[in-house]
């Protein structure tokens, strides 16, 4: 046991004086992490702010006035102006505003709208009640919409059964209104409609998804996992690099005369930079939680299950141990591992939706990136951000990234062993 804490503080030693590998592994997740989630946060923010530019000019200032006024406010899809360089327009103005696509869409709703509506209400349920064949004269109810002429046909669409639903919704208040007055009237018992709901179906509108299907985070949700990952993995280049400096200055040999097995040497640098790799994790998260909202994006959510997220991050650290030793293994020289290391990484990341979320990616491309350590670490950090899921649901990402770590562990030793009968 003596002599395995001497290995640890070797190699905590020989980490500290690698001052630039440091750098690597803590400055450069923590940089890329907040540019990356800031470009797509505005790029996330111009599609999603995006509103169609009305003109509405209401002079009605009844019910129906005001519930077209309210309806169009309240969905967050118009851009509503009132007026044009501080004037209110006529509809000659309006229309020629339209036509040169300066709005898409003109709303004007003339006077006593709402109140014409109720005189035309009234008089139809006065003649029904009265027995008449013929229904009295109406007068003539309705409002202009100017479309320009180069928006879809499903817009156009949406936005008319959109006005008249609210119209027929106001029209049937006030049917009901006046057949109570009409039937009070006559009738000995009052009656009344105010407990009578126009609207008896409700609508449960849900997100459906299928189990193993993409699910779509936002920019915070995306990018602290996967930079955390990414950040993680790079350690195979200092990692991998420790391994072969040691063997090609002697020192990896003198340390086999404490004496000390191959195995208790990689666990020692294991250890040493699975404490590094979960200080990377703690500060990607720290960063997510409070600092990213100071740069306006969301803060991050990170679920209920924090046991989670450290079988996460170990596991993650593990398969980047893992694989770090082995190139430092198999690479001959440090050049050789730093640029197999580098390029393997990078290509992984790219793969494993890392740089590109893997909802916008190709079929085939998500086929490839499933093979890619990043991804399983990224799908489980998903799973906690947006589902709020538990440690069961994250075991089979875990256990597939332990795996490929062991994996890889089991080959360093192997091609170590296959190296010394080789000399």
């Amino acid at each position: 046991m003596k002599k395995f804490r001497y290995l640890l503080y070797k190699d905590y030693l020989l980490l500290k004086r690698d001052l630039a590998g440091l750098l690597l592994m803590f400055l450069m997740p923590v940089v890329l992490v907040i540019l990356m989630t800031l470009l797509q946060e505005s790029t996330f923010r111009a599609i999603t702010d995006a509103s169609v530019p009305l003109i509405l000019i209401n002079n009605d200032k009844g019910e129906l006035g005001k519930a077209i006024d309210k309806e169009l406010e309240a969905s967050g899809v118009f851009k509503i102006e009132r007026q044009i360089e501080g004037k209110v327009p006529t509809l000659q103005q309006i229309e020629k505003e339209i036509a040169s696509s300066r709005y898409t869409l003109g709303i004007f709703i003339p006077e006593n709208t709402t109140e014409n509506i109720q005189k035309n209400v009234a008089r139809y349920v006065l003649a029904t009640f009265s027995g008449a064949v013929e229904l009295p004269a109406m007068d003539s109810v309705g409002f202009v919409i100017y479309v320009d002429p180069t928006t879809k046909a499903s817009f156009y669409t949406t936005i008319m059964s959109t006005l008249k639903e609210k119209t027929q919704k106001i029209e049937f208040d006030y049917i009901m209104k006046e057949i109570t007055r009409q039937v009070n009237e006559i009738s000995p018992i009052p009656i009344s409609t105010a407990g009578f709901a126009g609207q008896q179906v409700y609508i449960d509108i849900r997100d459906a998804q299928l189990e193993g299907k993409d699910m779509v985070p936002n920019p915070v949700q995306h990018n602290v996992p996967a930079w955390s990952l990414f950040a993680i993995f790079f350690i195979v280049i200092s990692l991998s690099g420790s391994i072969i400096r040691e063997r090609q200055d002697g020192s990896f040999s003198r340390l086999l005369t404490m004496p000390c097995s191959y195995t208790e040497y990689l666990l020692s640098k294991a250890i040493v930079f699975t404490l590094v790799s979960l200080m990377q994790f703690g500060l990607m998260l720290l960063i997510g939680v409070f600092v990213l909202p100071l740069f306006g994006t969301e803060s991050l959510n990170l679920g209920s299950s924090p046991l989670a997220l450290i079988i996460l991050g170990l596991s993650a650290a593990l398969a980047a141990i893992g694989y770090g030793i082995a190139i430092g293994n198999i690479a001959e020289n440090f050049h050789q591992s730093a640029v197999f290391g580098a390029i393997s990484i990078v290509i992984m990341a790219a793969i494993g939706g890392i740089w590109i979320p893997t909802f916008i990616m190709s079929d085939t491309l998500r086929m490839i990136g499933m093979f890619s350590p990043m991804h399983w670490g990224l799908s489980g950090f998903l799973e906690v951000f947006m589902k709020d899921a538990g440690v069961k649901a994250i075991l089979p990402e875990s256990g597939m990234m332990v795996l490929f770590g062991l994996v890889c562990f089991i080959i360093a030793i192997a091609f170590n062993y296959r190296r010394r009968l080789d000399v």
